[in-house]
């Protein structure tokens, strides 16, 4: 007996598979539609659908489910759908998934599978299966980013120039196509370059080109440059823009201004002072500070270098260089160039800073006030040796008069 209630179950649940076998396929995808075209990585695919039943007979129970791999179901899964009962033929009813698609994702063609589950009414009621894939293609967006790197200073320092470097950058996974970037200044920053503005015609995944920019800090604490892009994506099909803003340090430094001491020189005369005060007008000290005199014609480098220890914020000090003006020279004014270079406490152990700082001097007319008081100096060096040497005779005959 009970071997008979073993056959007869093994009888149902082989007619049970026979009937599931039979119904298996019986739904297909209709009327699919799949935005946007192409799916750019980085946004969302959104397809929609409708089901159709193949077989005349209904279906019951009938179970949506998505599946596919990475990155496209199992980043953003969507989760599983009871349709209900389905008649023959296609459904009145609409299927929309929306998949996030990241922007890490390669270009390429991915496929997601619709599978469906459901009770197929035959001799027995079984359950069936249909798979149901959907394809679409991906395009890489090219992602454009532009940050300041190296060469640069760690820091900009205030009241000065420094060239900056801009690395215009594709961190994306496509090609950037047509990139533009323009730089702004923000707070505490200008922008000196004549070219803010920089235009690439192709720029691959990866890829990375540098942009000099010669900027001036304004203020203490922190700057910024504002860097917007815009770019189209490889077949020039999507366009694609942003703003990034970059942010610079900006540290105290010196800064330095002169007082032309002297007055003109003559034409022809040699060795003569050219004298100027200079006043660190910053915000930190200099430390090792050497200074160096370029001339042009007809004024001519003698003694061009000076040295000064240190000098305070807001501390002076004088300083003497020596020129030349030639015997052919006419008058006029003629361009000098001061070139500054020292250390500061909060730079590297072995940076040096440097600045310029430009002026005229004049030729002809009157001889060089300084010159003057540097040469009645001398004068009263030499009266002085002189005296000293001639008092010894001098006291001798008075000696002898005295006898």
């Amino acid at each position: 007996m009970r071997t008979k209630i073993l056959l007869a179950l093994a009888a149902v649940l082989v007619a049970s598979g026979m009937a599931g076998a039979q119904y298996t396929g019986a739904l297909t995808l209709a009327n699919i539609s799949i935005s946007p075209s192409p799916v750019i990585a980085g946004g969302n695919a959104t397809i929609t659908f409708r089901l159709y039943n193949s077989y005349g007979m209904f279906l019951d129970n009938v179970n949506l489910q998505p599946v596919g791999s990475y990155p496209i179901v199992n980043v953003s899964p969507a989760g599983g759908r009871v349709v209900g009962t389905l008649n023959g033929g296609i459904s009145g009813n609409y299927f929309t998934y929306t998949f996030a698609i990241p922007n890490t994702t390669p270009s390429g063609t991915y496929t997601v599978d619709f599978d469906a589950t459901y009770l197929a009414f035959g001799a027995s009621a079984s359950v069936a299966t249909s798979t149901m894939p959907v394809s679409f293609y991906v395009r890489n967006r090219p992602v454009i980013n532009a940050v300041a790197v190296d060469p640069q200073p760690s820091v900009l320092y205030s009241g000065h120039n420094q060239t900056i470097q801009i690395a215009i950058e594709n961190a994306g996974y496509g090609t950037a196509r047509n990139v533009t970037v323009s730089v702004a200044a923000g707070q505490g920053l200008s922008i000196l370059s004549s070219v803010s503005t920089f235009f690439i015609a192709n720029l691959t995944m990866g890829s990375v080109v540098d942009e000099p920019l010669l900027v001036a800090a304004k203020g203490l604490g922190s700057g910024s440059l504002a860097v917007s892009a815009s770019y189209y994506s490889s077949n020039f099909g999507q366009r694609f823009s942003g703003l990034r803003v970059v942010n610079l340090s900006v540290a105290p430094s010196a800064q330095f201004n002169y007082t032309y001491l002297g007055d003109n020189l003559g034409i022809g005369s040699s060795d003569v002072p050219v004298g100027f005060r200079i006043t660190n007008t910053g915000t930190t000290m200099a430390q090792e500070l050497q200074l160096s005199l370029q001339t042009s014609y007809p004024v001519t480098p003698v003694a061009t270098t000076a040295y000064v220890g240190s000098l305070a914020a807001g501390a002076s000090a004088n300083v003497i260089f020596m020129v030349s003006v030639d015997s052919a020279g006419v008058n006029g004014n003629y361009p000098v160039t001061i070139y500054e270079q020292w250390k500061q406490a909060n730079g590297a152990a072995d940076q040096q800073f440097t600045a310029s700082s430009n002026f005229f001097v004049t030729v002809g007319g009157q001889p060089n006030i300084l010159t003057l008081v540097v040469e009645a100096a001398i004068a009263v060096a030499v009266l002085a040796v002189l005296a000293y040497k001639m008092a010894p005779r001098l006291m001798k005959k008075r000696a002898k008069k005295k006898q």
